[in-house]
C-alpha cells in the first residue's frame, strides 16, 4: 500500500511538471506605424515596402514560414531599400507578435535622420 502511494505521488508530480505555465502561444503579428509624422504618400510607400518584403496584404496575419527570425530577414530587406531613401516626415515602423504573454516588437525601422 505505502509503495502505490510512493508510486501516485510520483506521477501526480511529473504531470505537474509536464504542464508548464511558460507555454508561449502565438496569436497574430501585426505590422504598421508605431509613430509618424509626415505625409500619406511617404507613409503608404514605407507601408508597401514592408508588406512586398514580407509578401503579405493586410496589417494582420495569423502565421509566417521561417517564423520572427524569418520576419526580420525580410524586414532588413526593406529596411535596406527605404534607407537609400529621403524622407521629409520621420517614421516608426514595427512589426509585432501577440501572444498568450502579451505583445512585443519583432522588428522596428526608423527613417533615416535628415
Amino acid at each position: 500500500m505505502f509503495a502505490l502511494v510512493c508510486v501516485m505521488a510520483v506521477s501526480v508530480s511529473f504531470s505537474s511538471c509536464s504542464s508548464s505555465n511558460d507555454d508561449e502561444t502565438l496569436l497574430n503579428y501585426k505590422l504598421g506605424f508605431a509613430k509618424m509624422n509626415g505625409t500619406p504618400t511617404e507613409a503608404a510607400l514605407i507601408d508597401a515596402a514592408f508588406k512586398t518584403a514580407l509578401g503579405v496584404s493586410s496589417d494582420e496575419f495569423k502565421t509566417y514560414p521561417g517564423g520572427d527570425e524569418k520576419i526580420k530577414s525580410n524586414c532588413d530587406k526593406a529596411a535596406s531599400q527605404l534607407n537609400e531613401m529621403t524622407f521629409e516626415g520621420s517614421y516608426t515602423y514595427e512589426v509585432s507578435k501577440t501572444t498568450s504573454k502579451g505583445v512585443s516588437a519583432v522588428y522596428t525601422w526608423n527613417s533615416p535622420a535628415k
